[in-house]
């Protein structure tokens, strides 16, 4: 797969990575400080959970519910059985969410998190927030990438090899069963939470 294939991908991880760098340089510059600390990496990995939440109520009351988002349900209709996976360029723009989604969902959450909890922690958390989103837009797209060279790569890392693939059986169940399976990435807390976990 070429560099331009994979350009959505570069565009929306590289929006929210400069997204995250900012909103941290801003919040040095503004209170020169930031906790690092065991609380600290607790925070992180809140952040973590708290964005495999997020993910499951935005996909499934937003992308899924009673006026379904038109691009995913357009993703659906590309990625069903047998086209699950493309090596198409032009399907694979509608893998990614749009590159202004993250910075606009950061801006909204890192002012509250401040606000209701100090800001010392917030870069902690929206560490755990960023980490978790890069690895949904990374291995959601080559999920949907035929042969890719990613996937030969994990299944080479024991133990990464069997987490990638129950990641992917669980997403081809979700393009099966729709109503099922809205996380992506594990533990899928939300999907537990809300009993829609389908094995």
């Amino acid at each position: 797969m070429s560099f331009a294939s994979a350009k959505p991908l570069v565009i929306t991880t590289g929006w929210a990575t400069g997204c995250y760098l900012a909103a941290v340089g801003l919040q040095l510059g503004a209170f020169r400080h930031i906790e690092i600390s065991f609380r600290a990496l607790v925070v992180c990995l809140a952040g973590a959970l708290y964005t495999n939440i997020f993910e499951h109520a935005w996909h499934r009351y937003a992308m899924h519910g009673r006026r379904p988002d038109p691009r995913h349900a357009r993703h659906h209709r590309i990625f069903y059985g047998k086209g699950f996976q493309t090596s198409d360029s032009e399907a694979l723009r509608e893998v990614v969410i749009a590159w202004y989604i993250f910075p606009l969902l950061l801006t909204v959450h890192y002012a509250a998190f401040a606000a209701l909890f100090g800001a010392g922690l917030a870069p902690a958390f929206f560490l755990g927030v960023f980490l978790h989103f890069v690895t949904y837009e990374v291995t959601h797209w080559y999920t949907h990438v035929a042969d890719n060279g990613f996937d030969r790569f994990l299944t080479r890392i024991p133990g990464v090899r069997g987490l990638r693939a129950m990641q992917i059986r669980h997403h081809r169940l979700h393009h099966a069963e729709p109503m099922v399976n809205f996380n992506f990435n594990p533990p899928y807390a939300g999907d537990r939470l809300a009993r829609v976990l389908r094995r």
